[in-house]
């Protein structure tokens, strides 16, 4: 009939009483009246029902006195167990101290008990009677819950060297996620002692595989010490086990960061179950500048989505990717261009679309005058950026109306035509401009 609850103490916290330690209770109360006391015979039985009877009306007095008068008639210890249990829902600490003492004097190897005394001695913070018990539980029974006891009354010492040293006797017989964490946090915490910590949760991931709670923690950890590749790789371990996209997001934001699309790619290209992850490789090719795979990678993302932007992109990349632009050449790429700036009216396609005709004239008036229309169109939405300004300055440019490609031209700040090769080499052709 005694409660299952053994631990009484848990590190980072105060030590606190297990208030279950009362037994099985009844849910039928029994009484003289009820039929099924006068089916028992035995007064022991008799006893222990009125106890829990007792119990489940929380008459603790009287249940006591029950169980003792039923310890009178058959020295069970669980009957003393039973009383201890109910001091100490009564947090009555000083009486089942008493009564621990007395019972352990019986029965010095029982290791509940002990635990008990233990959780009461720390709960009055009697530490070196605690220390002293908890050394003898530990002769008794030198499994993981002693080891972990020992470590917690140490803790509360504030001795945390032989809080470590038990803490981690504890985990060598029960490797798990819980004591690792407890242990980790005491030499990240207490000990100040990184390295150690990552080496307990890098040996723990090896030898009994990653969990998220372990992951996470040492996630963070590695976070915390800017050790960002590391990171990134306990993400992709945890990605891989658990499948969560949070994991993946979390290594590409790492990668991003660090600027390592190599790795991004990497990562992108072993795991197919990323969400977006087309999108995501499309965007690597593009800040790597791998304008072949950006182009294979644009023509997936429209054939799996329909999305005219991706069919934008490839017309864009296509173009700037061919060193020789032959009229048959371009029409293909003017055509996604134009379909894509219609649908969209994005001022980005206009000006594009409208820029490649200007450059690309064919000694024809007919299709610059197109081509600045479509950067009109644009225009019309952002009236004052440089490189649509530019776009138009050229096209006036090609139609030999220097005064007002000047005029445009010089509309853009000197700092901004600096900064591209492109608008600097427009800007002195056009100053140098004489209409014929």
């Amino acid at each position: 009939m005694w409660l299952k609850n053994k631990k009484l103490i848990a590190v980072f916290s105060i030590f606190t009483l297990f208030v279950g330690l009362v037994g099985c209770i009844k849910k039928e109360i029994i009484t003289p009246n009820n039929p099924i006391f006068l089916e028992v015979t035995n007064p022991e039985d008799v006893l222990i029902m009125q106890a829990y009877a007792a119990l489940d009306g929380q008459d603790y007095e009287n249940a006591k006195e029950l169980f003792m008068q039923s310890y009178q008639l058959n020295p069970s210890p669980s009957y003393l167990k039973e009383i201890l249990g109910i001091l100490v829902v009564e947090r009555d600490f000083d009486n089942a101290k008493k009564e621990s003492y007395a019972f352990l004097q019986k029965y010095p190897t029982d290791e509940t008990v002990r635990s008990v005394l233990i959780g009461i001695l720390t709960n009055q913070k009697d530490f070196d009677n605690a220390l002293k018990e908890a050394k003898i539980l530990l002769s008794y029974h030198k499994n993981a819950e002693s080891y972990e006891l020992l470590s917690s009354v140490y803790f509360l010492r504030q001795d945390f060297q032989n809080a470590a040293k038990n803490l981690q006797l504890a985990y060598n017989i029960n490797p798990s996620d819980i004591l690792l964490d407890k242990l980790a946090a005491i030499h990240l915490l207490f000990l100040k002692d990184n390295k150690a910590a990552m080496k307990l949760y890098e040996s723990h991931i090896k030898n009994y595989g990653i969990s998220k709670q372990i992951g996470d923690k040492l996630a963070a950890i590695y976070l915390d010490s800017k050790r960002f590749e590391d990171s990134a790789r306990i993400y992709t371990m945890l990605f891989r086990e658990l499948q969560l996209q949070e994991y993946a997001q979390a290594t590409l934001e790492i990668y991003a960061k660090i600027k390592r699309l190599d790795l991004a790619e990497k990562f992108l290209l072993n795991h197919p179950s990323i969400d977006s992850r087309d999108i995501f490789l499309f965007e690597v090719y593009r800040l790597n500048k791998d304008t072949q795979n950006s182009i294979k990678q644009a023509e997936i993302l429209y054939q799996s989505t329909q999305d005219i932007n991706f069919l934008a992109y490839r017309a864009m990349l296509l173009y700037k990717n061919t060193k020789v632009h032959t009229k048959t050449y371009l029409q293909t790429i003017e055509k996604d261009l134009k379909q894509a700036a219609q649908k969209t009216n994005d001022a980005l396609y206009w000006n594009f679309l409208g820029y490649l005709m200007i450059d690309h004239d064919f000694n024809d008036s007919k299709r610059v005058k197109e081509g600045m229309e479509y950067v009109q169109n644009a225009l019309k939405q952002e009236s004052e950026n440089p490189y649509y300004l530019d776009s138009l300055a050229w096209g006036y440019f090609k139609l030999n109306d220097c005064t007002k490609a000047k005029e445009i031209i010089e509309s853009i700040a000197q700092d901004e035509i600096n900064k591209e090769e492109e608008l600097k080499a427009h800007y002195q052709a056009i100053l140098k401009c004489k209409r014929k």
